[in-house]
């Protein structure tokens, strides 16, 4: 690829909204191979700068240049009424150049014995072949496969798919047109852990210039090369990966609070011998010469102060949920739980007729746990969240919420609740608790960074992002035990993210929600629970180690298709494999198979015998606390002044059989776990004799 194909490069460009300055000064060069991460507040002019580099907005001052002749992909297109009716795979393929017209053109030029227009041909094709390979349907299959969807989905019309799956078509379709300028505006938002694994893969194979959008903090710092930072005035880019940046940040934040602290005692000093020796005729003129050095010193210390990114670092998003009420041990019971939808397309559009999406599942959520739900996209995840909420009714079994339990919901289609013409102060009024003052509304707003100037704006002027952040406030006040969280950052920006990921971690209630911020769930999540055709199968190490699992097992998985195409492919050669010098081989060749198989077989159980004794440990725990906390109450009920009140005396008692409950619960457990252990050990007993 030609450097001069994807260059591009932005002058002293300026842009405003409303009189509101978004950046002023931007200059920067991005070349081929650089991968530039914009990142920044919402409201900072992100989406506004990709659009002015992809010429769709202009700047208000300077220049924006993309190198002439440069193919610039751009998801922004709106779908036409022409467009929701084309197949999918058709529509993709569309936004090539047409093959026929070509080799029309050839076949004209051949009949005409035009070689000159022969040549130009054969290099538009080597071009085309470069540009889309040899076979441009298998490349569209395979990035629409990557991007999750399968190959039944590939004939139905983009009508039937739902918005996000329409936003994975649209990122298709620019991905196949092979860009040498690619600008992407928030490409994980609708993408579930396998997609975004394979979006990142594909950008850092990528060649030509990348600009792109995300507030997923993982994501920025596997792809981005460079960071630029919007928002607080002058914009600020720095090479390197996002952690990297927030290095220099706090080191650049340390600098100048010394330099500031430096000055502040300067003018201190300053003052005092203007104090001392104003009145004094013989001082009077140095201290007049000091007062003008004092005000130049504050003038320098008002610089330091408001500089860009001393506003910047300075903006956090900080607070803690507030304690919930003491809930029920088992926050959600959940038996011989099925949801199956009847004679209408399934999630996501898929499917018609009755159509179950997952087997009876039987599960608790116990108090005070943290469970993330994970699985593709239209494995039913938000469904099921429906289902506990009471929004969606099972076709079989129950999930029960315990009646001390109080349930807090959010998902990222919640801001529906929201009235538009309503202001963002009267919104929190009318949803959050009416014993809150309202200086605890306007407290709450501010530590979601809807601020003074927003109180009073009508919700239909806020941004998506900004309305997530109303509802998430107003959950805030509700004290709620349990909270039930579909895609809790989708629109959220960097900052609020990791407010939110800090008070999840603090928070003392149970948490049960699904996610594919890779950041939220290695933070927050203790537990990992996959969903599917199999079930619901719990993961007990956290993200960290599942990631790890799940990223060998698909390497595994690749190895396995490639070794079976090679043995697919192999030619066959009877007399050969009938040689007695070849037989020899063969039979120890097998004898080395089967010690592969015996060893992977080890392996296998040896991985299987690890979360059991993981769960053991934690029940063991579990154990230790919930004794501890029955030896309590035993002396409670042993205090003839707990009997003084008949209402204190019922409730230690309520308390002392449901934690008996739990303790019989958790040995029967242990118990049950330890016959597993047995099993496999004595497994892997037979392997290692073997």
């Amino acid at each position: 690829m030609e450097e001069r194909l994807s260059k591009i490069t932005v002058q002293n460009v300026e842009k405003s909204y409303g009189g509101e300055t978004l950046f002023t000064g931007l200059s920067f060069e991005a070349m081929p191979g650089m991968r530039l991460a914009v990142a920044g507040p919402n409201g900072a002019g992100k989406s506004t700068l990709l659009r002015m580099l992809a010429g769709r907005v202009e700047p208000d001052a300077g220049s924006v240049v993309v190198s002439h002749g440069a193919r610039v992909g751009y998801v922004a297109q709106e779908l036409s009424p022409a467009d929701l009716v084309e197949p999918l795979l058709g529509w993709v393929l569309s936004a090539l150049p047409s093959w026929r017209d070509f080799w029309r053109e050839w076949e004209e030029a051949v009949h005409a014995g035009d070689e000159q227009k022969l040549r130009r041909l054969s290099d538009r094709q080597a071009r085309f072949e470069a540009q889309y390979g040899y076979s441009p349907e298998h490349q569209a299959r395979a990035i629409l496969s990557g991007l999750g969807f399968e190959e039944k989905d590939l004939p139905r019309q983009l009508e039937h798919l739902s918005g996000g799956w329409r936003e994975r078509a649209k990122l298709a379709r620019v991905l196949l047109q092979g860009a040498d300028v690619l600008l992407l505006d928030e490409p994980t938002n609708h993408l579930d852990l396998e997609a975004v694994q394979w979006l990142e893969d594909y950008l850092l194979a990528f060649q030509g210039t990348l600009v792109f959008v995300a507030h997923d903090r993982v994501f920025l710092e596997h792809v981005g090369t460079h960071v630029l930072v919007l928002g607080g005035g002058k914009p600020v880019l720095r090479p390197g990966s996002f952690s990297e940046f927030l290095e220099w940040m706090a080191e650049n934040a340390e600098q100048r609070e010394r330099e500031a602290a430096k000055l502040s005692a300067r003018i201190d000093h300053e003052q005092e011998f203007i104090r001392r020796f104003r009145v004094k005729a013989r001082k009077a003129a140095q201290a007049q010469s000091k007062l003008k050095k004092v005000e130049k010193l504050q003038g320098e210390l008002s610089r330091l102060q408001g500089d860009p990114l001393a506003a910047r670092s300075g903006r956090r998003l900080s607070f803690r949920l507030p304690e919930p009420p003491r809930g029920d041990k088992v926050a959600v019971n959940v038996v011989d739980l099925e949801f199956a939808y009847s004679g209408v397309p399934g999630p996501d559009g898929r499917g018609v007729g009755v159509h179950a999406l997952w087997p009876r599942l039987n599960f608790q959520l116990f108090r005070g746990r943290k469970i993330a739900l994970v699985a593709p996209n239209g494995a039913g995840k938000s469904t099921l969240l429906k289902v506990l909420i009471g929004q969606f009714a099972p076709t079989h079994g129950y999930a029960k919420i315990g009646p001390s339990t109080r349930l807090a919901y959010f998902s990222q289609h919640q801001t529906d609740i929201l009235r538009p013409a309503g202001t963002v102060i009267g919104e929190m009024r009318r949803l959050c608790d009416p014993k809150c003052t309202d200086e605890q509304l306007m407290g709450v707003l501010g530590l979601f960074l809807l601020g003074e100037k927003y109180f009073e704006r009508p919700v239909a002027a806020l941004s998506g992002g900004e309305k997530s952040r109303l509802v998430l406030a107003s959950l805030f006040l509700g004290r709620a035990n349990l909270l039930i969280l579909d895609e809790p950052t989708n629109h959220l920006d960097l900052e609020t993210r990791e407010g939110l990921v800090a008070a999840l971690k603090d928070f003392e209630g149970t948490v049960f929600m699904v996610a594919h911020d890779r950041y939220l769930l290695s933070e927050v999540a203790e537990e990992i629970w996959t969903i599917g055709h199999e079930g619901l199968v719990p993961h007990h190490e956290g993200f960290e180690a599942f990631e790890a699992e799940r990223r060998a097992a698909l390497a595994e998985a690749k190895q396995g298709a490639k070794r079976e195409a090679k043995k697919a492919a192999a030619p066959q050669n009877p007399e050969r494999a009938s040689a007695p010098e070849e037989e020899d081989a063969a039979s120890r060749r097998l004898s080395k198979e089967e010690k592969r198989d015996l060893a992977e077989r080890r392996n296998k159980l040896s991985r299987a015998l690890k979360p059991l004794r993981d769960e053991y440990a934690k029940c063991e725990k579990d154990l230790e606390r919930v004794l501890t906390e029955q030896g309590e109450l035993e002396a409670k009920m042993n205090d003839p002044a707990t009997y003084e009140n008949g209402g204190d005396a019922l409730s230690v008692n309520s308390q002392y059989r449901e934690v008996s409950d739990w303790a019989e619960k958790l040995m029967e457990r242990m118990a049950g776990l330890e016959a597993q252990i047995a099993k496999v050990q004595a497994e892997l007993g037979v392997g290692i004799d073997g």
